[in-house]
């Protein structure tokens, strides 16, 4: 009677786990900002630092990094907190110094290929775009916005 008892607890403790749904995969996204303000960057994702953009440029160099499934779906983001500074090099006046702080949770636009980067691009009036590719801005078929572009009255 105990034997059966035991076997009865060890099929039932089996039945139950293998119920339980596999954890979803998920995929490592090195992080590339792009800029496409004046303002010098310093962005951090879900808490992780995407290192540093100056003002109209970006991309090429990469930050390890998030988390993201293996499948997109409706209602992924993340939370960026970004400093913006004076983008102008050589800057000495002292309100060059001086860090504003921003923060909103964004959207990670629809993906069909996991893992790759997570393209931040900042964009005018405290617009940002996130975008998980195996391409980075200016290649073919990015699905983002092109790579940043300096004003012709830009003169740094």
């Amino acid at each position: 009677m105990k034997r059966l008892a035991l076997l009865i607890l060890c099929v039932l403790t089996l039945v139950a786990c293998s119920s339980k749904k596999p954890a979803a995969e998920s995929y490592s996204a090195s992080l590339s900002p792009y800029n496409h303000t004046a303002d010098h960057i310093e962005p951090y994702v879900d808490g992780m630092f995407g290192g540093n953009s100056s003002a109209y440029g970006g991309g090429g160099s990469f930050v390890c990094c998030i988390s993201s499934p293996a499948v997109w779906r409706p209602g992924l983001s993340a939370k960026v907190r970004w400093a913006t500074s004076s983008g102008i090099p050589g800057d000495r006046r002292p309100e060059a110094y001086v860090q504003h702080w921003h923060e909103k949770v964004v959207p990670i636009e629809e993906y069909t290929v996991p893992g790759g980067v997570l393209n931040i691009h900042f964009l005018p009036e405290g617009n940002v775009r996130l975008i998980i590719s195996s391409k980075g801005a200016g290649a073919k078929n990015y699905p983002g916005p092109a790579y940043p572009v300096k004003p012709p009255d830009w003169k740094w």
